[in-house]
């Protein structure tokens, strides 16, 4: 199969590598490529895919554990006392720069600015899922509401 490979939009930056070439050594590990075997093949300087990673440790530590701070946020639910929701729910979001930092849902919902932007990022995400899963048949009638 023949194909091109590319960064996506905006997160072209983000790695000084080629994604051509980083797809085809990717590729070359199998049908299936664990993180783990990524990482192991990009400890080799010669490959494109040693680019893409932080080989300082101290550095790459830093990084992990903000990494972990985001993920912390990211999965930290709350329920209300008062019964009224059953489902717990995100209570800290960003936009999409998270130096910006993390703003709490009351915070967004009482500043129409914050919940403009936070309505935005949402339809932003809901068309980068239907990009994501365009060619899932079974999802079309789902996919066909997002527009």
């Amino acid at each position: 199969m023949s194909y091109i490979a590319s960064w996506k939009t905006g997160f072209g930056s983000l790695f000084r590598a080629d994604a051509q070439l980083v797809a085809n050594e990717i590729m070359s590990i199998g049908d299936t490529a664990t993180p783990a075997q990524i990482v192991d093949m990009a400890r080799d300087s010669s490959t494109e895919l040693h680019k893409c990673f932080e080989w300082n440790d101290t550095v790459a530590a830093e990084k992990y554990r903000l990494e972990q701070a985001r993920q912390v946020v990211r999965i930290l639910v709350i329920k209300r006392e008062d019964g009224q929701e059953d489902q717990p729910e995100r209570r800290f979001f960003h936009k999409n720069e998270y130096s910006e930092g993390y703003k709490s849902l009351e915070f967004i919902v009482r500043n129409e600015t914050e919940y403009e932007k936070l309505l935005k990022q949402a339809l932003s995400e809901l068309h980068a899922f239907k990009a994501k899963y365009h060619a899932l048949s079974e999802l079309e009638e789902i996919l066909a509401l997002i527009d």
